[in-house]
């Protein structure tokens, strides 16, 4: 039941909110809503895969929902060029060069990293499309506060030199979140208008696209329980990189669009960590388990630097019993498998459910 004076809260606002912004079409949606019948045999719960590396933009991944909200934002205000920040293996700056070619923009990446001799991966791609780098020396695996504090002084020359629309690494920006709040929405249409998962698993980088998620799912007034689960280590995220936790996220981005809600809408979540803590971009035997599994019983690939750490967490949290027997579970496949050779390494490690 909705409070006297409250926006009200069903599927049906949520897509209202959506149809009021502005936005480009850049991806190809719906993605796939698949169930995983093998695993969800042999983990006791009901197990489904939202497969977002198949989103249409470049080769797919989380970040073309949010761009179609963001470079509309753009648009809007009349900027020509964006600026965007990322590590040497960033699907998220490649991502957005796609995007911004795709719109007519611009576009200025800054890496962190030395400059290689030689350009792969996605750093290939980026330069494919065309993008102007810079670069400021940083590791992502074990990164320092020295080293951020050079990075995001290299972006913001880059931006007053440009005159670019600033678009924060990850696209963690309020004006991004309705990408995964829309997101919400086109799973409950593949559902026949109905929600019933009672909990959500995607990885954490940067927190934008939990933060959506929390968004649409307080929105639809839906219960289910997110599980977010960190790609890098505590240390980076807390005190290097100071990630604000999607609380504060959902709360400044629920302001700016003017939605009303307080600390108490928040929906119920956690940051899952210790799945990350060799470093962003390092594999893990844990992940390297989780890959293995997701290919060998279903035919899907994940990748090493975010999705299989948050299967592995996925996995984890079932042992625990944090997830429940008999629970149904959405995984949520954020992409990055352009990122899969960049960091390749091979373990010899038993798949353990």
């Amino acid at each position: 039941m909705n409070e006297p004076g409250a926006r009200p809260r069903s599927l049906g606002a949520l897509e209202a909110f959506i149809a009021s912004l502005p936005r480009l079409a850049i991806g190809i949606f719906p993605t796939p809503l698949v169930r995983l019948d093998r695993l969800s045999d042999e983990l006791g719960i009901d197990l489904w895969l939202k497969r977002d590396e198949l989103s249409g933009l470049a080769l797919g991944g989380n970040k073309t929902r949010k761009l179609e909200f963001v470079l509309a934002d753009a648009r809007a205000r009349g900027y020509r060029t964006v600026v965007t920040v990322g590590p040497l293996t960033s699907n998220h700056t490649m991502m957005t060069a796609a995007a911004a070619r795709r719109c007519g923009f611009d576009v200025h990446c800054v890496i962190g990293s030395e400059r290689p001799a030689r350009a792969a991966g996605n750093l290939l791609l980026t330069e494919y499309l065309g993008a102007t780098l810079h670069f400021a020396p940083m590791d992502f695996a074990t990164p320092t506060v020295v080293e951020q504090e050079r990075l995001q002084e290299l972006c913001d020359r880059v931006v007053a030199a440009t005159g670019g629309y600033w678009i924060p690494g990850g696209g963690t920006m309020p004006e991004a979140e309705p990408g995964y709040m829309e997101a919400v929405a086109e799973i409950a249409r593949q559902r026949a208008g109905r929600w019933d998962f009672d909990h959500f698993v995607a990885a954490f980088g940067t927190g934008s696209t939990t933060t959506g998620l929390l968004l649409g799912i307080a929105l639809a007034g839906l219960d289910v329980f997110v599980h977010a689960v960190a790609v890098s280590s505590r240390h980076a995220i807390e005190e290097v990189f100071r990630r604000p936790p999607p609380a504060r996220l959902f709360l400044d981005s629920a302001a700016h669009f003017g939605l009303g809600f307080t600390a108490a809408d928040v929906p119920a979540h956690e940051i899952v960590f210790g799945y990350g803590e060799a470093g962003y971009g390092v594999p893990t035997p844990d992940a390297d388990a989780a890959l293995r599994l997701v290919a060998g019983r279903e035919g899907y690939f994940l990748d090493p630097v975010y999705t299989a750490k948050a299967f592995a967490g996925l996995l984890g949290r079932v042992r625990e019993g944090s997830i429940p027997r008999g629970s149904r579970v959405l995984f949520l496949h954020t992409g990055g498998l352009s990122m899969t050779p960049a960091a390749e390494k091979r373990y010899a490690h038993p798949i353990d459910l």
